[in-house]
């Protein structure tokens, strides 16, 4: 199974829209580290139509319209946990907004893979058993400048990701 693994948008729709359209039929689930920003965002984002998991960043405003306007497709982690899990693929999956709290679920050794956002920096490495990913930032924002946007796909079967440049629609090496 296939899963497309997203953070940091920050409203940047032109690069979500993008990213919508190189993923299509391509996976079976999306998972989402936070940051959307503003409800409006959360409409384009729905037009995935898959099974999606998210929490809340730092920056996301709204929450109640947000969910609204993301419809019944996304599964929002409430505000009162830290982290989302859900088994998908036969791997179980913790995610998050902050890399901090990434690290700690990754070092807890109950995860194959666990998914965080928040500093816009790609991350893909080992720590145990778990696979820790950033997969960097829909935006392509990073320290105030335009750099790279970036997705990831991860595959269950291989307990493999690969982070994704939006613009070139190749892996990065």
């Amino acid at each position: 199974m296939k899963i497309a693994i997203l953070s940091d948008i920050h409203d940047h729709v032109e690069n979500l829209e993008k990213l919508i359209k190189q993923v299509k039929g391509k996976i079976k689930a999306v998972i989402f580290c936070g940051d959307l920003c503003a409800p409006f965002t959360a409409a384009v984002f729905s037009k995935m139509n898959l099974p999606t998991y998210a929490c809340l960043g730092n920056v996301d405003e709204d929450h109640i319209f947000m969910k609204e306007l993301g419809g019944d497709k996304i599964r929002w982690t409430p505000l009162a946990k830290e982290f989302g899990q859900v088994k998908l693929g036969g791997r179980k999956v913790a995610f998050c907004h902050y890399p901090k709290l990434g690290e700690l679920l990754a070092k807890s050794k109950e995860f194959d893979l666990v998914c965080f956002g928040h500093t816009h920096k790609t991350v893909n490495k080992k720590v145990g058993k778990a696979l820790l990913i950033n997969p960097g930032a829909v935006c392509g924002i990073e320290g105030g400048k335009y750099t790279t946007p970036t997705y990831a796909i991860y595959d269950t079967n291989t307990n493999v990701a690969e982070i994704i440049d939006i613009n070139k629609q190749s892996k990065l090496s």
